[in-house]
């Protein structure tokens, strides 16, 4: 019995899954992952699937309604730390249906140790490629990346749901009167409420500066600049957050009163 070649790069492995799943040999396809692996359709409101067992659950269920699938890749790139971005075009015919559906995605794959790790499908090419960067990045400097996506958008009082992690959470520990804890995007969307609703007008929410980053964290103070809506005087709120990151999006945030207490947090005071 040959053994495999050692040296397959990543580009290969990725090309193989295309080419199992064509030939709908859903046993090839599941042994590439391992017993964490995901396989994250939520975007397409297919939810996400862990493990083997449920990945090829998935891919059975998917593939019992068409008679027909192919999918051609048009683009592949092995953007470095594991991570391959492809462009595919899939064309599939639903059982007792004549018309032919065509769709263009831009799966990214995040390989550990000949394992896929991680499979995330994005209907929106440009959001594929983004991600794909990121992931590309190391760890610390993607981390910095997303962290600025996230306080671009909480300025322009938007969700970046893309951006959070599943399970995020964020809480505030500034003062007891504010100490409460908000969960996912609709959370973030009520911080956002509590954290503009005392000025008048549009306050300025920016991160003046970043004290640490890791490839687990980010610490940064924080800023919100307007006017007191009832007196219309300046004001001006800072404090000290800590992002914590798995896989390139925030998983929970936390606003201390004091950097030494950020710092604390992520095992950094003195």
């Amino acid at each position: 019995m040959s053994e495999e070649p050692s040296n397959l790069d990543l580009l290969e492995l990725t090309r193989r899954v295309y080419v199992s799943l064509n030939a709908r040999d859903f046993d090839a396809v599941t042994a590439m992952f391992g017993p964490t692996s995901v396989w994250d359709v939520s975007r397409w409101g297919l939810g996400t699937h862990t493990g083997p067992k449920a990945i090829r659950q998935f891919l059975s269920d998917w593939f019992d309604s068409l008679q027909r699938y192919e999918v051609h890749v048009e683009e592949m790139h092995d953007l470095g730390r594991g991570v391959v971005l492809a462009v595919v075009d899939q064309r599939a015919q639903q059982a007792g249906s004549r018309g032919l559906l065509r769709v263009r995605s831009a799966p990214v794959f995040v390989w550990a140790d000949r394992t896929i790790a991680l499979i995330t499908v994005y209907p929106n090419i440009a959001e594929g490629r983004a991600a794909a960067m990121r992931a590309g990045k190391p760890s610390s400097q993607r981390n910095i990346e997303v962290h600025e996506g996230i306080v671009e958008a909480v300025n322009a009082r938007v969700v970046p749901e893309d951006l959070l992690a599943p399970g995020f959470r964020i809480e505030s520990r500034l003062t007891p009167a504010t100490d409460r804890e908000y969960h996912g995007a609709v959370g973030l969307r009520e911080w956002q409420s509590d954290l503009f609703e005392g000025f008048a007008g549009r306050a300025a929410f920016s991160a003046q500066s970043i004290i640490a980053a890791s490839d687990g964290f980010v610490v940064a103070r924080f800023s919100v600049v307007g006017r007191a809506l009832r007196s219309t005087e300046p004001v001006d709120l800072d404090w000290v957050g800590v992002t914590w990151f798995s896989d390139g999006r925030a998983m929970r945030a936390v606003g201390y009163r004091s950097e030494e207490d950020a710092l604390k947090a992520v095992g950094l005071a003195d």
